[in-house]
C-alpha cells in the first residue's frame, strides 16, 4: 500500500486487482448523452458508482453555527472544543446541530442524485435486469468538520426520500458504502478506520442479492490497506474521534499537566452534579491563592491547587462542559 496516494487513487488501484470488477465509464461504447456508472461489481451482479468527497464545508458550518455560538446559552469552554458536543449541550441543541449540518451537507444530495441517474442509465444501456442492485461507493478523506455520525445520517435521510419522504426517489441506490478515513473508532488499540453499509429500505427484497459480497469487498479493501477488519451489529455502541497524527510532546508545564491528566481521567466518571460540586471546590481553592489580604496556602499546597484547576479545565474541555454551571452555582452561594 502506497500511503502517499490519496484514497481515490488507492481504491482505483485496488479495484484493478479484483477479478469480479469490470470498469465501465470510458471502457465501453456509449453515446455521448448516456450517463455511465463506473463499475460492474461481483461479476455483473451490481452496478457501482464511485464518488469521492473532496471539499470540507468547515467555513459553511461555522457560518451556520455563529448565531448559536454568539448566544448566551453557548457553553463557556477554555481551549479547543468539539462544536458538535458543545451545541448539543445547549437547550434544543440536538435540533440546532441537525439544522447546521443539514445545510452544510447539501453535497450529499447531489452525490446521491448523480449516482442514481448514472446507475439507472447504465442498467438501461447495458440491458441489465432492472432489479440489479445499485451501489454508491463513497470515499471521504477530506471532510473532517462533519462528525461521522452526521454524515451517515445525511445519507440515510436522502435514501429515505428527504423531507418529503419520497422513498422511491433514490430507489436505484440499494446500498451506500461509506469509507471514512477522517475518523477512527475510539478506544481501540488497533487503528480502526470505519466503513459503513447504509441500506436503502425502499428495496429490501434486493439486499440479499449482494449483501454478503459487499461485506467481503470491504474486508478485502481493509486488508489491502493494512487495517484490521471487524464488524459491529450496533454502531451506536461505537465512539469515533478524528484520525489525526499524534500530538507533539508537551513543552510547557500546563501541557505536561494536561497530557498527564488525559492518561488518567479520574474525573471522567463523575456525574454532572458531582462535577459541578467538584468544580466549585477547585475554584474556591484558587480564590485563596489570588485573594489579596487573605490567608495564603503554602507553596506546595498552592501548586497542588493549580494542578487540580488545570486538570478540571481539561476535563471541562474533553466533555464540552459549560463552565458557567460552576460559576453560577458559586454566585448563588454568596
Amino acid at each position: 500500500m502506497d500511503k502517499t496516494m490519496d484514497i481515490e487513487s488507492r481504491m482505483i488501484s485496488f479495484l484493478e486487482t479484483q477479478d469480479h470488477v469490470r470498469p465501465l465509464d470510458g471502457h465501453v461504447d456509449q453515446p455521448t448523452n448516456v450517463k455511465m456508472a463506473d463499475y460492474l461489481f461481483f461479476h455483473g451482479r451490481a452496478v457501482t458508482e464511485l464518488k469521492t468527497l473532496k471539499i470540507d464545508p468547515k467555513e459553511k458550518i461555522f457560518s451556520q453555527a455563529k448565531p448559536a455560538m454568539d448566544s448566551d446559552d453557548f457553553p463557556l469552554i477554555f481551549g479547543d472544543y468539539d462544536l458538535d458536543a458543545a451545541i448539543k449541550a445547549m437547550p434544543d441543541g440536538q435540533a440546532t446541530i441537525n439544522r447546521i449540518f443539514a445545510k452544510a451537507t447539501t453535497v450529499v444530495e447531489g452525490v446521491c442524485r448523480q449516482a442514481r441517474d448514472q446507475i439507472e442509465s447504465t442498467k438501461k444501456h447495458l440491458g441489465l435486469d432492472p432489479e440489479t442492485p445499485g451501489i454508491l461507493l463513497v470515499l471521504n478523506e477530506a471532510i473532517e468538520s462533519i462528525p461521522v455520525a452526521q454524515l451517515v445520517d445525511r445519507f440515510n435521510f436522502w435514501l429515505e426520500g428527504g423531507s418529503e419522504k419520497r422513498s422511491d426517489r433514490f430507489s436505484q441506490i440499494d446500498f451506500v458504502v461509506l469509507i471514512q478515513t477522517t475518523y477512527r473508532v475510539k478506544d481501540r488499540q488497533d487503528r480502526m478506520v470505519p466503513a459503513f453499509i447504509i441500506y436503502n429500505e425502499c428495496n429490501p427484497h434486493r439486499h440479499h442479492l449482494v449483501e454478503n459480497e459487499i461485506h467481503e469487498f470491504i474486508e478485502s479493501w481493509a486488508q489491502s490497506q493494512g487495517h484490521r477488519y471487524t464488524t459491529a451489529q450496533n454502531v451506536q455502541t461505537l465512539k469515533f474521534e478524528p484520525d489525526q497524527p499524534p500530538a507533539p510532546p508537551p513543552q510547557t508545564r500546563q501541557e505536561h499537566i494536561e497530557h498527564r491528566y488525559r492518561q488518567n481521567r479520574y474525573l471522567e466518571g463523575l456525574t454532572e452534579a458531582e462535577f459541578i460540586q467538584y468544580g466549585c471546590k477547585v475554584m474556591s481553592q484558587m480564590t485563596s491563592i489570588a485573594l489579596i489580604g487573605g490567608p495564603k496556602p503554602s507553596e506546595a499546597t498552592a501548586m497542588l491547587y493549580l494542578d487540580q484547576f488545570a486538570e478540571f479545565l481539561e476535563e471541562c474541555r474533553l466533555r464540552s462542559f459549560d463552565l458557567k454551571k460552576v460559576t453560577s452555582r458559586m454566585r448563588a452561594r454568596l
